[in-house]
């Protein structure tokens, strides 16, 4: 499976996030203030033009970067078989981006955005799995990491669930109340 371009879970369905994705993530995600709440550059009053302006560059080119330079996948989801939902409805994404973080050690970050309807389902556990395993075979890496907002207790629960240790404060996307989690490669089975 690691040449894939699709990965799914009995919940979940995962495929390369793309261009035709942008307006259900802006719409769902982005225009959510409960979703943005951590993002810190989407705290200004933004006009709707500026804050799609910012969310094009933040994420859809972010992602369509990281693919291009180093073939890093982030993955929108929709309802699998198992998840009570209209086939085809964007739920968020996960994936593996080129870290904004200058200390490359720490290998390149997962992250993931859901909108609020899903949350407190354990999906961004579920697809946080599937994509973390992906990565292992799919890139070959040795580390990966997480950035998340010290009172963002949900996703620090997301992260220790699958098993990315604290490894400490860091200031990074305009804060210094953040933290970074990192995980390292499982051996190779046997």
């Amino acid at each position: 499976m690691p040449h894939e371009l699709w990965l799914a879970t009995p919940r979940l369905h995962l495929r390369p996030f793309g261009e035709s994705d942008f307006e259900a993530f802006y719409t769902s995600c982005v225009c959510d203030p409960a979703v943005m709440a951590f993002y810190h550059a989407y705290r200004p009053l933004l006009s709707d033009e500026e804050r799609r302006l910012r969310a094009r560059r933040d994420f859809l080119e972010h992602f369509a970067q990281g693919r291009s330079a180093r073939d890093y996948i982030c993955w929108a989801l929709t309802p699998g078989p198992a998840l009570p939902a209209p086939v085809g409805t964007f739920l968020g994404w996960c994936g593996i981006l080129t870290p904004a973080l200058g200390e490359h050690d720490w290998g390149p970050e997962l992250a993931y955005m859901l909108a609020r309807p899903w949350h407190g389902l354990g999906l961004a556990t579920e697809a946080g799995a599937v994509v973390m395993a992906d990565a292992w075979q799919r890139y070959g890496l040795s580390r990966l990491h997480a950035v998340v907002d010290t009172p963002n207790f949900a996703s620090r629960r997301v992260l220790e669930r699958l098993g990315l240790d604290l490894h400490g404060a860091v200031d990074i996307y305009g804060s210094a109340d953040m933290l970074l989690y990192t995980a390292t490669a499982p051996p190779p089975a046997a």
